[in-house]
């Protein structure tokens, strides 16, 4: 047992160093941290939430931080549970270069040390789970992810896909009991990233229905049905908020989208030229990756003829053609599948696909440990030489730790999806003075308080109704509160430039504030009691297994070929067991 201990010790801190190492060998140099992609957009939700629990705002939706205090609806659309640990830093008075980078390394720890575990749980061996999450971790448009792009988001929702896969691979041999494990991937998934949830669900989808005859069973449609309401419950406190944000109000993710996915497809040619040389990334080079790439040409040859894992074949297949210009996507581009806006996104799940098929290993490849050992060490040299190139390639892209320590708050990422569509941005850019805009002739204003958590000032209408534009982009949500017995106002409401308005009438002072609503606190609820729920049902599992397992034999009768035992338990009363003969 000391020794099974200390191997897992050894694992985790093997899969430590291969976290530091990946970070080292890019991101991180003496005085500069290497910034590309969408690192400023990352920083500001990792301040934003430090600056909301500074505020003791534990949950926040929306946080006056970015845009210089006008707000953004970061939080509310972009799921911020796994940048806690990076915001706790920035709030004990880590800098933002350490808190970022702690933040990279944990994604790969995290994705290592999951990728392993869901490789055992495939009944690989302990070292051919190793070499399934070192592929999975060192796949080529992951790696392209991490050094170029930096989407936390996608980085995040991948950590759980080599464990929707086992879970699929464990349903569909009739290993059911263990539901609540395929949930807690889609959960992980759902409170990291929309769309990398919204592409996990096509491949699930088209598991099951490529092995209909299968899962066209009782506990297993049972066990699918408890993981996807277990799954809902818990993401209910992200889900609802957003479709209660979107009734009514529009984004610029739908009336002004930056990116159109017929836009984004490759040709054939190209995508086949630049995953076997091992292009940087760049738009019109994204790709594979030789390994990866060169492993599903060998095993999907291998799988049809034989007739091996056909399921995962065929999907690795559609969704490789899915990125090429031989889709169809305009067919598709107005339907909900246009939400993943790139679809060389697929790469992650193709790259998951082979993984496994790689490390099944049904071309007896690996039977030799020094094989192994070269394979990773190829691995090894082709994530290096894909490091240094990026590198090579973008010098520009490194900054020192001063200018990465200053966070700009403007920063929003790319398309300012979720901006509503009335909002101009280069207006708002225009004003960072934030002026409260009003008529004087209606209304006076004094004391004005304006700052990142509220706006309030002392107003007089002479008995007029009078209309105040507030230097607050507009979100269902703000409340304002008038203090003193002669005055009243308006619920907020959204002007025609996106900011937000109230209405005033009378005396007093009014203050002005984003509020949760019922919808995020009832879902919040939802979501608590649910995980509540989980966790006692699962700690009286494991209490009466324990017990189980504690328990004496009593007697040993065979019956019908078998073996029934039957244990006196614990607390008193027998139980049956049965036992099929080897």
């Amino acid at each position: 047992m000391k020794k099974l201990v200390k191997e897992k010790y050894l694992i985790l801190l093997l899969f430590l160093f291969i976290s530091i190492a990946l970070i080292g060998i890019i991101d991180w140099h003496y005085g500069y941290v290497f910034a590309t992609g969408d690192f400023h957009y990352h920083l500001d939700r990792i301040e934003t939430l430090a600056s909301s629990i500074k505020h003791l705002n534990f949950w926040p939706k929306v946080d006056g931080h970015f845009i210089g205090g006008y707000g953004y609806a970061s939080s509310l659309f972009y799921p911020d549970l796994f940048l806690y640990p990076a915001a706790l830093l920035r709030v004990i008075g880590a800098t933002p270069v350490f808190s970022y980078l702690f933040t990279l390394v944990m994604i790969n720890f995290v994705t290592l040390w999951i990728g392993f575990i869901a490789g055992k749980r495939m009944s690989l061996s302990p070292n051919k789970a190793l070499l399934f999450t070192l592929i999975y971790t060192f796949n080529a448009y992951r790696l392209q992810t991490l050094f170029s792009r930096q989407d936390l988001g996608e980085l995040m929702g991948a950590m759980f896909f080599p464990l929707v896969l086992s879970e699929l691979i464990n349903l569909k041999r009739g290993n059911v009991k263990q539901w609540y494990v395929l949930a807690f991937a889609m959960i992980g998934i759902s409170c990291s990233h929309t769309i990398s949830l919204f592409m996990i669900i096509v491949f699930a989808s088209l598991f099951v229905l490529l092995n209909i005859r299968i899962f066209w069973n009782k506990k297993r449609i049972l066990a699918i049905v408890k993981a996807a309401g277990l799954t809902i419950g818990i993401s209910a406190a992200v889900y609802l908020p957003i479709l209660e944000q979107m009734q009514g109000q529009k984004y610029a993710l739908t009336t002004d989208p930056l990116i159109k996915v017929t836009n984004e497809i490759l040709p054939m040619k190209n995508l086949i030229l630049n995953s076997l040389t091992n292009q940087v990334f760049h738009a019109n080079t994204v790709n594979l990756g030789a390994i990866i790439f060169l492993g599903l040409a060998v095993y999907a040859i291998y799988n049809l003829i034989h007739r091996r894992n056909l399921d995962l074949t065929l999907i690795a297949l559609v969704f490789f053609i899915a990125c090429t210009n031989l889709f169809p996507w305009g067919i598709f581009s107005h339907s909900i599948f246009a939400m993943i806006q790139f679809p060389w996104r697929f790469f992650s799940v193709i790259s998951l696909i082979v993984a496994y098929l790689l490390a099944n290993d049904d071309l007896n490849l690996f039977r030799n440990q020094y094989v192994i050992y070269g394979f990773v060490a190829l691995l090894s040299i082709v994530t290096a030489g894909l490091s240094q190139q990026t590198l090579a390639e973008s010098p520009d892209k490194l900054e020192s730790y001063q200018q990465f320590n200053k966070v700009d708050s403007f920063f929003i990422g790319a398309g300012h999806e979720y901006l509503p569509s009335e909002v101009s941005y280069p207006e708002v850019l225009d004003h960072k003075d934030r002026l409260i805009k009003y008529n004087k002739s209606n209304v006076k204003i004094s004391n004005s308080t304006i700052n990142r958590q509220y706006i309030a000032f002392n107003f007089n209408t002479h008995g007029k109704t009078s209309k105040v534009q507030l230097p607050l982009i507009y979100y269902k949500g703000y409340q304002s509160e008038v203090y003193g017995n002669t005055g009243s106002s308006t619920t907020p409401r959204i002007s025609s430039n996106g900011l937000t308005t109230i209405e005033l009438v009378g005396s007093g002072t009014v203050k002005v504030q984003y509020e949760n609503t019922f919808i995020q606190k009832f879902s919040l609820m939802v979501s608590a009691s649910v995980l509540l729920l989980t966790l006692l049902m699962l700690l009286k599992k494991r209490r009466d297994n324990t017990s189980l397992s504690d328990s004496v034999p009593l007697l040993i009768e065979p019956v019908n070929n078998d073996y029934v035992f039957v244990y006196k338990i614990i607390n008193g009363y027998t139980e049956p067991m049965k036992k099929n003969l080897p």
